[in-house]
């Protein structure tokens, strides 16, 4: 953890966009990844997109209508828009799959917060009427958080939630906090219907929620016809990322681990070499991450009684935008799990709190000042959830001569006990 890569945790992953809509330009076809829809009970087809800006009034409109004249003005959405178009995702409705003559009938807008984002809606310094655009992630960036910003779902709202986080990808809206303020009986219904949302008591704001995606939000093709759009050529797709998180155990892989984190601390962050090679490389274990098998990003993980300390998390700037270093953090907590650890332990700069909070670390009460390698510190911890099958003294006894990491594989050994033994001196 401790000299985390400057700018990993705001641009993680490249997010799926929607189309532009009404007469779709050449950049509009290039920018949609897909516009799932669903034809409901009616024998209508029901779809989301990215709204073309001229459907923004109409939005407003049906905002003002639904909570009132309080509500952010048209400039400051089409202010928003203008910074990220992937902020509104629009609900329509057509006679068939061929979305030809679409209503708009619904409309559901999400900020994509960043790190500062993030953090400024813990501190309940965000602004909803009026957001702080250096607070939203642009369009391509991974967010830190999505913040329900508006809600006007009227007769979809399950549906609406369903559709949209398709679109913008179930792999993020499954990884990142989402939370939001209830300001309608009808959103509160709507919230409640989904077995993952969480009420949170907050008398500064009002009734809010933590929504996480449940399994009914896939999209079931025996319950409903599902129809992922008309995909763009090849040239123009963006085809997600092949992430893989190992648990090295070659030379070449430690070699890989090495020069990331030498890019990373010692290029980027100027960091000197024994500094960052600080003698306890061959006391811990390092995950490897790659992205389409080229090395991305590394993490140390060192074991101590009682508890594991997960630190050196490294992502080389290019890979920056992919969710490598979540991949990496969770299969780094997911091996201390087997190994039968349920408290961690880290040292993060002060600005990448929030993204370590998101696997369950808090500050520790103990804190005090700590200063090394030119960067402030936070202790942070946190709690492991037990895992079904830890290794124990009582595990088969080949399992725990395993190669580290793949405890669930016969491994050459296993295959050694189809010979006799022989009791060679």
């Amino acid at each position: 953890m401790d000299r985390e890569t400057e700018k990993m945790s705001t641009s993680e992953h490249s997010i799926p966009t929607g189309s532009g809509g009404g007469s779709e330009t050449v950049r509009d076809f290039a920018r949609r990844a897909f516009e799932p829809g669903v034809t409901d009970a009616e024998g209508a087809f029901v779809f989301t997109k990215n709204p073309p800006e001229s459907d923004l009034a109409h939005m407003h409109e049906m905002l003002k209508k639904e909570i009132g004249p309080d509500v952010a003005g048209l400039d400051t959405v089409k202010r928003v828009y203008a910074h990220n178009p992937d902020t509104f995702w629009g609900v329509y409705r057509s006679a068939d799959e061929n979305r030809r003559d679409p209503k708009l009938v619904a409309f559901i807008s999400y900020l994509p917060l960043n790190e500062d984002g993030y953090a400024a809606l813990q501190n309940k310094t965000l602004t909803g009427r009026n957001p702080n655009l250096s607070f939203i992630a642009k369009a391509g960036e991974m967010p830190s958080a999505l913040y329900l910003w508006a809600m006007v779902t009227p007769g979809l709202g399950n549906l609406a939630l369903m559709l949209t986080a398709h679109a913008m990808g179930l792999e993020m809206c499954e990884r990142l906090p989402v939370f939001g303020w209830i300001s309608t009986e009808a959103a509160l219904n709507a919230i409640k219907h989904s077995s993952k949302a969480q009420e949170i008591a907050d008398p500064q704001i009002g009734s809010a929620f933590e929504l996480k995606y449940p399994e009914k939000y896939r999209l079931q093709r025996r319950a409903l016809k599902i129809v992922e759009g008309r995909k763009p050529k090849a040239h123009h797709t963006r085809n997600r990322p092949k992430l893989e998180a190992t648990l090295i155990s070659t030379p070449d892989q430690f070699a890989r681990v090495m020069a990331i984190r030498a890019a990373v601390f010692m290029v980027e962050q100027v960091c000197p070499y024994e500094e960052e090679f600080d003698g306890n490389d061959y006391a811990g274990a390092h995950i490897l991450g790659t992205v389409d098998g080229e090395p991305a990003a590394s993490l140390r993980i060192r074991y101590f009684a009682g508890f594991v300390k997960i630190e050196r998390l490294a992502v080389l700037p290019r890979f920056r935008r992919t969710l490598i270093a979540i991949t990496v953090v969770e299969r780094a907590l997911e091996i201390c799990r087997r190994k039968g650890y349920t408290r961690m332990y880290g040292q993060s700069q002060m600005r990448l709190v929030s993204f370590w909070a998101r696997f369950g670390f808090k500050p520790l009460a103990k804190n005090k000042p700590l200063v090394f390698s030119d960067h402030e510190y936070v202790e942070i911890a946190g709690d492991i959830a037990p895992h079904a099958d830890p290794l124990t003294p009582d595990s088969d006894p080949h399992v725990l001569i395993r190669p580290e990491g793949k405890w669930d594989a016969p491994g050459v050994l296993d295959l050694s006990a189809a010979r006799p033994a022989t009791n060679p001196h």
